[in-house]
């Protein structure tokens, strides 16, 4: 397995998409963000979403040149028109203005219509988080395939993840990131392109049976929930709000194969000085941070910790991706004309 320094991966990445046809800037806003998520150990939405974007563009299912753009403003609540650009570029240009409007009115909620893969949701929380803004986002459909509802045997869901973020000062950002599936689905990828089984009780294949082979997935199986009632139940909520809430009418997403998208934000002041808040957030951890590890266990971490972790140390030694993976970004290059390592 290849290890490449993050800085390579994120100029051939950079590339890649220019040679499809994408703006220099928007090409950049993409390339980080899918290498933010390998440094964050999240590889399922990193570089190995390549192919696939590329493939989309050539599809017509995604517009390299198109910017995202505000269709209805009253406020506090904003609604986005994501134009089928990359959903990196969308979401980016939704959680910044999310933030601006939050720490201007307390509060803001953005949706985004005809919105493409965002990529890792929990990125943007965290960007909320280092502008001193708690925020929530998730991203939902109505009409998904990819997850079984409890009790049944065919998807009927997204993978419908959902992620909170809050600012703190002494330590990372806290950061809650999770699918409501089982596993997400780019993790499927994952263990296809590794070669591995997926975890039990994550998935079944077309005929409702389970089955750890990832290779089902792909042949009409389904994920299921996790948690069982408690995680279709979270998903139902994330169809919902965000694929129902924001998807009014004309700009509704149903059919083109995406999802809508919601945004909250809080302004850490929003209810009294935005440094208690941030400090009452830092003892919080910090005495969660306090409590004695269990056997089997060297600390007691809180979320968003192994991620800034594996930065820290991917950033270091480099970004590990698997021989299949990166085959298929190798021939996604040459065949734009770009040259990769050799």
């Amino acid at each position: 397995m290849p290890t490449i320094a993050a800085d390579e991966l994120r100029t051939l990445t950079r590339a890649i998409f220019e040679g499809a046809g994408t703006p220099a800037d928007l090409a950049e806003t993409v390339a980080d963000h899918l290498i933010n998520a390998n440094l964050a150990g999240h590889d399922s939405h990193g570089v190995i979403r390549i192919p696939s974007y590329v493939g989309a563009i050539q599809r017509k299912a995604l517009d390299p040149t198109a910017r995202p753009s505000v269709l209805n403003d009253k406020g506090p609540t904003v609604l986005v028109d994501g134009n089928w650009a990359f959903g990196q570029v969308a979401a980016r240009y939704a959680i910044d203005l999310a933030v601006s409007r939050a720490r201007e009115l307390g509060v803001a909620l953005v949706g985004i219509v005809r919105c493409n893969h965002i990529g890792r949701v929990g990125e943007y929380p965290t960007i909320a988080a280092q502008r001193g803004v708690a925020a929530f986002v998730t991203v939902g459909s109505a009409s998904g395939r990819s997850v079984a509802p409890f009790g049944g045997r065919a998807g009927a869901l997204g993978t419908n993840p959902i992620s909170f973020g809050f600012p703190a000062a002494g330590h990372p950002p806290f950061l809650v990131d999770f699918a409501t599936s089982a596993i997400a689905g780019g993790k499927v990828m994952v263990a296809r392109a590794k070669g591995e089984e997926v975890p039990p009780g994550s998935l079944i294949d077309a005929n409702g049976e389970p089955t750890r082979d990832p290779n089902a997935y792909f042949d009409g199986g389904a994920l299921l929930p996790f948690g069982g009632h408690k995680g279709y139940g979270l998903s139902m909520m994330v169809s919902l709000f965000a694929g129902v809430l924001t998807q009014p009418g004309a700009h509704s997403s149903e059919g083109h194969g995406a999802s809508g998208c919601l945004m909250v934000a809080i302004d850490a002041g929003a209810f009294g000085p935005a440094e208690r808040t941030v400090a009452d957030a830092d003892a919080a951890i910090d005495r969660i941070k306090a409590i004695p590890p269990a056997a089997g266990f060297d600390e007691v971490l809180v979320p968003g910790e192994p991620e800034a972790r594996s930065r820290e140390r991917r950033l270091r030694e480099g970004i590990p991706v698997p021989e299949r993976t990166w085959a298929e970004i190798q021939a996604t290059a040459e065949s734009l004309g770009v040259r990769t390592r050799a």
